[in-house]
């Protein structure tokens, strides 16, 4: 099994092991995980407590008590939830301490990188979202969908079949349409093709904003 690294998240290199190792094994005891990931115990029952602590892991009652992996998508939304509210604190602290600065843009390539912009502009959305989103993008986005939909207008439609969309999307376009966002009207993002081929264009340009909201009214 590939190793999993999970220290980009908080977690220590050992926990990263241990949760490889647990996936492997399945539910374990602390002492088999040891064993597996040949580690020492207690440095296994460290990880394996750390993993608990943040909700990667599970640990069941009883003598001796065994511990079992959250599974890895329901890991990944969990994560994603962590750093959104993180940079939505980190955003309010910007704004209250910076000043004005010069619009930008940036490209990001490869789809979990750019399903993973998505998630979070989205997620931090206070107004409104409009447009257009790939149907292979929808599944690895929806929690920051939810999100939005609690505090913002949504004007989505997906460019071809995403199955249910729980009602955050109005409709769909013909499969193959790029992806077009335009979030709380000063942020923009642009993406075509698919899979690890994707390329997104973000960008908080007003002309570049313009320019997707127009192409977005083409559509219709």
């Amino acid at each position: 099994m590939t190793s999993i690294n999970l220290t980009p998240f908080g977690f220590t290199p050992t926990e990263s092991v241990v949760y490889t190792t647990l996936l492997r094994l399945g539910p374990s005891t602390g002492y088999a995980v040891a064993q597996a990931a040949r580690l020492a115990r207690a440095n296994a029952y460290g990880a394996l407590e750390g993993l608990v602590s943040r909700g990667a892991a599970a640990k069941t009652a009883g003598r001796p008590a065994r511990y079992r992996p959250v599974d890895p998508q329901a890991l990944i939304v969990q994560l994603a939830t962590d750093q959104g509210e993180a940079l939505d604190r980190l955003a309010r602290s910007l704004r209250d301490a910076s000043q004005p600065t010069e619009p930008s843009t940036r490209e990001v390539s490869g789809a979990r990188a750019v399903a993973n912009l998505i998630l979070q502009l989205v997620a931090r959305a206070e107004r409104n979202v409009e447009g257009v989103l790939a149907a292979e993008l929808w599944r690895p986005t929806v929690p920051a969908w939810r999100r939005a939909a609690a505090r913002a207008a949504l004007g989505l439609r997906i460019a071809g079949d995403a199955g249910d969309t729980e009602g955050l999307a109005a409709g769909a376009v013909e499969a193959g349409t790029p992806t077009i966002l335009v979030i709380d009207g000063n942020q923009s993002v642009v993406a075509s093709g698919a899979g690890e081929a994707v390329t997104a264009i973000w960008s908080s340009h007003p002309v570049i904003v313009t320019v997707a909201r127009t192409a977005l009214r083409s559509l219709s």
